[in-house]
């Protein structure tokens, strides 16, 4: 059986993530997918990150641990090297749950046309009440670049895809999958969409995607003008009308301002919808970019 099973490639971004890799590299091992190779990028931690990765070695294909020019030219680094069928990366402080490997291979193996499979991700805070699951689907496809419900930690693609080289753009640090999303729909990709939960994305104060802040707006931005042609592009009205208020609210969450801020985002979605689109204003006014 193992013989029919598609080949796949992870990898593994690191940088001083020895707090977490352990649990990431074990959730790999723990598949126990035969024709796994996992690929381990460092960027030269200055933690433990080395001690556990050489614990691991044996399950691992490759690895090195050197200066990089931060994760995503890691993950690039790791894709030159992969030989797998279909590939994806996992980020140190995230985990695939049990059973994930073998569900991609067979929804690959099942729907042979597909060029990606893109699975359900549980996203975990540190407030438990924060906690939900990422559920991607045809419409998911129909909002790019407005909006990004595609969790990456469980989104599966077949290498021949990244013909671009290098695969990611470098010059993002945030959402480089967010971009790699919409340059797949832009070669005609073939997505097929599996509810099973894949993946957990695990938040804290300190990862990257928490404190990108207005970072990530910027990159989203830049991802839009380079995918959509607007005279005004919508961003430039989420810029100005959207985001600050979205600033001020994090900083008074009561009652008092809810009442002003939501027919402020109401009154928004009515003014642009009859130019863009009522369901891509919505999406871009509900959704919190950073």
């Amino acid at each position: 059986m193992s013989a029919t099973l598609p080949s796949i490639s992870i990898v593994v971004p690191n940088y001083n993530g020895g707090a977490t890799i352990d649990a990431t590299l074990r959730s790999l091992i723990d598949q126990k997918y035969p024709r796994l190779e996992i690929l381990v990028v460092d960027g030269g931690s200055a933690d433990n990150s080395v001690e556990v990765i050489r614990r691991n070695e044996q399950h691992i294909a490759w690895w090195i641990s050197e200066k990089d020019r931060g994760q995503t030219h890691a993950i690039n680094k790791g894709f030159a090297r992969a030989t797998g069928e279909i590939v994806n990366w996992l980020p140190s402080d995230d985990v695939l749950l049990p059973g994930a490997l073998h569900t991609i291979a067979r929804a690959f193996i099942e729907n042979p046309e597909a060029d990606v499979v893109a699975g359900s991700c549980r996203f975990t805070y540190p407030d438990p009440r924060l906690n939900r699951v990422e559920v991607p689907s045809p419409m998911s496809i129909e909002l790019l670049p407005c909006m990004n419900q595609i969790p990456q930690q469980a989104i599966y693609y077949r290498r021949s895809l990244l013909k671009r080289s290098p695969p990611l753009d470098e010059a993002l640090h945030y959402m480089m999958d967010f971009e790699l999303w919409n340059y797949f729909v832009v070669q005609g990709a073939r997505w097929h969409f599996i509810a099973d939960i894949l993946a957990e994305m695990r938040f804290s104060e300190t990862n990257k995607t928490t404190a990108g802040g207005i970072k990530i707006t910027r990159e989203f931005e830049t991802i839009y003008h380079r995918y959509v042609k607007e005279r005004v592009p919508l961003t430039y009205w989420h810029r100005l009308l959207r985001y600050p208020m979205e600033r001020i609210r994090r900083r008074h969450r009561g009652l008092l301002f809810g009442l002003v801020y939501y027919p402020y985002e109401c009154t928004i979605i009515l003014l642009l919808a009859p130019f863009y689109g009522f369901r891509r204003v919505r999406w871009m006014c509900w959704t919190d970019f950073g």
